[in-house]
């Protein structure tokens, strides 16, 4: 067994942080059998310290995320995956000595290879609406769509309930429902790790960012 773990995980919000470990371990475990489980280092934070400063508080959140990039440094994480879409928007004006699995990034490739020039967004109301992802899009030559109006307000609502652990039933199947309607038109990307807790994995027109940043965690 090695004594060297060079792959790390920023803890952030408890929901969407544990969905990302389990579904780390999971598929480390399918490609590896047995009772593997991934080896990783885990640095947790207080996401009170980061959240009410998210979208773009950069003032505030670049400090405390170069803080916590130092000190994650030390403890010799090369790969480090962070479990929050809307913060890489904050990383990408960081200068980062470390490997980061880039959801956006990740995404643009996948659409490159697969080539795919228009997509649906499903995120936060913030994420839907910002310039951040469609200009990034943009210069790749992909057309970010977006959900009507009444079905963001609803997508963001859901999301926060996830976040708080109030989702019901038929609010799941209402929100799967959603994705089956506009993955019938063009692709849906899913850009926020509440929502990836019930994206819909056998959709080949549902792309997650979360499932893109966990493949290119276990390489």
């Amino acid at each position: 067994m090695s004594s060297i773990i060079s792959k790390g995980v920023l803890g952030l919000g408890a929901v969407s942080t544990a969905f990302y470990l389990k579904e780390i371990h999971k598929k480390y475990h399918e490609r590896n059998h047995q009772f593997s489980t991934c080896p990783l280092l885990m640095y947790q934070i207080d996401f009170q310290e980061i959240n009410p400063f998210l979208p773009n508080q950069f003032g505030v959140l670049i400090p405390k995320l170069k803080e916590t990039l130092k000190e994650i440094t030390t403890l010799g994480i090369m790969k480090l995956l962070v479990p929050n879409i809307t913060l890489h928007e904050t990383l990408d004006q960081i200068e980062i000595p470390l490997k980061i699995c880039h959801p956006v990034d990740l995404t643009l490739k996948h659409l490159e290879d697969h080539q795919i020039s228009e997509v649906y967004l499903f995120g936060t109301l913030y994420t839907m609406n910002s310039e951040y992802i469609k200009s990034r899009f943009l210069a790749k030559k992909v057309k970010v769509l977006q959900p009507a109006e009444s079905d963001q307000k609803w997508i963001d609502d859901f999301r926060k309930k996830v976040y708080q652990g109030n989702e019901t039933l038929e609010e799941i199947i209402f929100f799967q429902t959603l994705i089956r309607k506009y993955s019938e038109k063009n692709v849906v990307v899913i850009a926020c790790t509440e929502l990836s807790v019930f994206s819909l994995k056998e959709n080949p027109s549902c792309i997650d960012m979360m499932d893109l940043q966990v493949e290119e965690f276990l390489k």
